[in-house]
């Protein structure tokens, strides 16, 4: 991997920071990645906790974000099921 240059360390953290500014702006619902993202990581912190290893942590990893696409995917319906079928807006 000598071919590839390697960003310092300040560029790298911008562009996360800049990526993380902009996300907001995005026409996709907050929701839809927020709550699989925070199910994701606290099932790979919970892996790790029992079995600190890269095969749990890629499971836990997973597993985790599947839960997290359900509970997304549960409340949604719920929303939808509601009189008029309209999701109400959420504040």
């Amino acid at each position: 991997m000598a071919w590839r240059r390697r960003h310092p360390r300040w560029v790298q953290i911008l562009a996360v920071l800049l990526i993380l500014a902009l996300l907001p702006g995005c026409q996709e619902r907050w929701a839809r990645f927020c709550i699989p993202a925070a199910y994701a990581v606290t099932g790979l912190c919970i892996a790790l906790l029992v079995s600190p290893s890269l095969g749990a942590a890629v499971a836990g990893f997973i597993l985790g974000g599947l839960l997290g696409a359900a509970v997304y995917n549960n409340s949604l319906k719920r929303s939808l099921m509601e009189p008029g079928g309209r999701p109400s807006p959420r504040r």
